[in-house]
């Protein structure tokens, strides 16, 4: 009986072991229509030539994009960037991850994220250029109100609203890369 008992301890214990660890997030509840990725973003409609003709690229950019994972998991990228006349540029870029919790009765998601990342980037002050992980303490869990609903482009949008009675939203559209 003991040999038996033992045996069947080791199996589930080699089974447990066995198990792919792809770093996955428990995540949370998940609304089937948020799945995917969504970006708000603005670009420039024009773009910097310099005086004597020479490309200097967008001087403003703008984009958060969430990216909801079917196993209530998140990813959430900050983009911005701008360029003057005297060609400097200037970025910034945070990425997190971690899980997220939709409450449909609510209208709400929470954002859990279980890490992240900083980048700055100043062309005309390189010592200044920061690229490190978020501290702990910057992890912060962030609750959203939102709707999916058809946009004027004919295709379900995702608003967002910061607070529960902004009148304020963000609106962002499906996209993918």
């Amino acid at each position: 009986m003991k040999r038996i008992l033992f045996s069947v301890v080791t199996m589930a214990m080699l089974c447990m072991n066995c198990q792919t660890k792809d770093n996955v997030i428990p995540g949370g509840r998940m609304d089937t229509g948020a799945v995917g990725k969504w970006m708000y973003g603005s670009f420039a409609m024009s773009e910097f030539w310099s005086y004597d003709g020479a490309y200097q690229g967008n001087p403003f950019e703008l984009a958060v994009v969430f990216d909801f994972k079917e196993n209530g998991t998140y990813e959430k990228y900050f983009v911005a960037a701008t360029r003057d006349y005297s060609n400097c540029r200037t970025e910034a870029f945070s990425y997190e991850k971690g899980s997220v919790d939709f409450d449909q009765a609510n209208g709400s998601f929470t954002t859990k994220p279980a890490e992240g990342k900083y980048r700055g980037f100043y062309s005309c002050i390189p010592g200044k250029n920061v690229n490190r992980p978020m501290e702990r303490s910057e992890l912060k869990v962030q609750t959203y109100y939102y709707t999916i609903q058809k946009g004027s482009n004919g295709k379900q949008n995702f608003v967002v609203r910061f607070n529960k009675n902004d009148t304020n939203v963000s609106t962002f559209l499906p996209t993918s890369w």
